[in-house]
């Protein structure tokens, strides 16, 4: 994982209790950086393998997403909080949608 400055041009808005569902039509492995603005509270990532990994508060973290399987993030606070993302590389167009429930694995 990597911290530094980047230029976010993806944000947006997750209700409290929800999660963002992002897809990329590339469907490639891509280097991203996940940034969270909240003073208040951390939100959460679902990767690849299915593990939910903490976004801390004001902080971004670089990572590698598969975007052939489902990306979530996930917001437990119980007020709406903002993501952005970027996506390094990326030659796809990139969905978002807001699900109440994660998938059953």
């Amino acid at each position: 994982m990597e911290r530094g400055r980047h230029i976010y041009r993806n944000h947006w808005a997750i209700p409290a209790q929800q999660n963002l569902k992002i897809k990329n039509s590339s469907k490639e492995d891509l280097e991203v950086v996940l940034y969270n603005p909240s003073q208040t509270s951390d939100l959460k990532y679902m990767n690849s393998s299915n593990e939910l990994k903490v976004l801390p508060k004001n902080d971004s973290v670089k990572t590698r997403i598969n975007f052939a399987n489902e990306f979530y993030v996930v917001n437990t606070a119980s007020s709406e909080s903002t993501f952005r993302l970027k996506i390094l590389n990326n030659s796809g167009r990139i969905k978002a949608f807001i699900k109440k429930q994660l998938p059953k694995n």
